[in-house]
């Protein structure tokens, strides 16, 4: 090949490579500038990509301002109507600090195609163009004012039960009880809070449970005749004293459910002052000394006879130190505030009202049942003398329907 030949490829070469380079920058520059047409038009026009919900609000092509306006007149913040037994209440938005984050929530659309790289905001474009991209508005409010809204509408509305009574006084009459209403706050919550989150402002019908007495009427109806009574006797001339039996007893006076234990000392409460007690001669340390509450084991050993004579199982119960002069041996039931206690439990199949009252020197209890559950009771105590100190044994029988069952009480030791 000659050196003309030779310099002449070469030139074609070079001038081929010039065209193809030519080219190939004109395709880049047209590719550019479609690119940033396409971009302008559509990624940086100040407006929210296509296909893009709020909820179920189309923003597509529109501006932030747009939007917000828009979503804003969609979902206002707005009351909540709750209802009950044809009674309204409502939550004010400002009541709980209510809102939607509507702004936020359009921030992120408009951003979706423009938070990235370039390249990245072209591809969730058209990824989103084709497939949607749907935003949930987020709702906020103060937890503790929505908590103390619905607890002062709830006490609006709660009621407590009243457990039926019984009144003995002239025959035996039974006052009716009355079921209550208690709001399910848990629940009621879990309403408001759907109707926020899901923006549907209908109004709720509050859950409201109806709660049942302890003491229903039809318990009380079976109570109809005196299964037992016993009474002692004291000085009324005593103030005190006096006082301090007659307030223990009137706070016996209650009704024992079948299977139920009953306890003195709950029943009465501690004896002090703050509590209603005055002060009354009682048996410390095997002394005689003042102290609020004296008096009351005359009380709670007058309750003993009564539940003794019944029939009632009785599962705890202490004498005293010294013998007392209201009962004979063997038939004293000591309380204090520390470990002493007297306590019946109600083996029968029917209630039990305790009628425990005293007045004019005489402390009398009365247990009222079913004439089902009255049962035939005598009482024996056998009296001994232990190292030189009195005492006795107590025991009951029981018979009932010609059978007759017999079962020590207690042992009581007296130290005089």
């Amino acid at each position: 090949m000659s050196e003309d030949t030779a310099v002449k490829q070469k030139g074609d070469f070079k001038s081929k490579r010039n065209i193809i380079l030519i080219i190939l920058i004109a395709i880049i520059i047209v590719f550019v500038g479609i690119l940033n047409y396409f971009t302008s038009k559509n990624l940086y026009n100040g407006k929210i990509a296509q296909n893009i919900y709020i909820e179920d609000v189309n923003v597509s092509n529109m501006t932030k301002q747009e939007a917000l306006e828009t979503i804003d007149a969609k979902y206002p913040t707005k009351k909540v109507n709750l209802s009950y037994n044809n009674e309204y209440y409502t939550i004010e938005p400002n009541q709980v600090d209510l809102s939607y984050d509507t702004k936020d929530v359009v921030d992120s659309a408009y951003n979706l195609t423009r938070e990235n790289s370039y390249f990245s905001n072209i591809v969730t474009y058209i990824s989103t163009k084709f497939k949607g991209h749907d935003f949930s508005i987020k709702v906020s409010y103060d937890e503790d004012k929505l908590d103390k809204k619905i607890s002062s509408i709830s006490k609006q509305i709660n009621k407590s039960s009243v457990d039926a009574a019984i009144s003995v006084t002239s025959g035996i009459y039974v006052k009716e009880s009355q079921t209550g209403l208690k709001c399910d706050d848990k629940e009621n919550k879990k309403l408001i809070e759907k109707a926020y989150k899901d923006k549907n402002y209908e109004t709720i019908a509050l859950k409201v449970d109806v709660t049942q007495p302890k003491i229903k009427t039809e318990d009380l109806k079976s109570i109809d005749s005196v299964l037992a009574g016993y009474s002692t006797t004291f000085n009324s001339s005593i103030y005190g004293r006096s006082y301090n039996i007659a307030l223990a007893l009137k706070r016996c006076s209650t009704v024992v459910m079948p299977g139920e234990t009953f306890s003195y000392n709950k029943a009465t409460g501690p004896r002090t002052i703050s509590n209603g007690f005055q002060n009354a001669s009682v048996i410390v340390s095997g002394t005689y000394q003042d102290a609020p509450g004296g008096g009351v084991c005359q009380g709670s050993t007058t309750l003993f006879n009564a539940v003794l004579l019944s029939g009632l199982d009785i599962t705890q119960v202490r004498n005293h130190s010294k013998t007392s002069s209201y009962v004979p041996r063997g038939r004293d039931a000591m309380v204090n505030d520390s470990d002493s206690d007297f306590k019946f439990t109600n083996n029968f199949n029917h209630p039990v009202y305790i009628s425990a009252y005293a007045g004019g020197g005489q402390a009398s209890v009365k247990i009222y049942g079913s004439s089902q559950d009255k049962v035939s009771v005598s009482i024996k105590t056998d009296n001994f003398i232990y190292n030189g100190l009195p005492g006795a044994k107590t025991y009951r029988t029981i018979t009932k329907n010609g059978k007759s069952e017999t079962k020590h009480i207690y042992t009581a030791v007296y130290q005089e």
